[in-house]
């Protein structure tokens, strides 16, 4: 039988200090269809938001970049971050794009 695991509370002896929210462990993963019934994620349009986040990082890495060459960004750990999880982001997109063509290439070579 298991149990939850208890959120740790705010440590004795610090003051000010918060508890410690609960990590929220559902996964929400994009829209549903209808054709094996509700809850199911339709694999195009996870695919497609997918690639728009990673767009989306791009563009941020990019516009954080433009503001550290001109001057005008106030912390450099944004810019780092943004072009650490973008780097991340498009070396995922890239392993999973090589992964499917493997596959389908594969399923090519089988004989009907």
């Amino acid at each position: 039988m298991t149990s939850a695991i208890e959120p740790i509370g705010a440590i004795g002896g610090l003051t000010g200090a918060a508890p410690i929210a609960p990590i929220d462990t559902t996964l929400d993963i994009g829209a549903t269809t209808g054709v094996e019934g509700a809850g199911k994620a339709d694999f195009a349009s996870t695919l497609a938001s997918s690639l728009q986040q990673v767009q989306d990082m791009q563009h941020k890495t990019s516009d954080l970049s433009v503001q550290a060459a001109t001057g005008t960004l106030s912390d450099v750990h944004d810019y780092m971050i943004a072009s650490a999880e973008s780097g991340i982001a498009t070396q995922l997109t890239s392993a999973v794009r090589n992964k499917a063509v493997e596959a389908f290439q594969e399923i090519m070579r089988m004989q009907a």
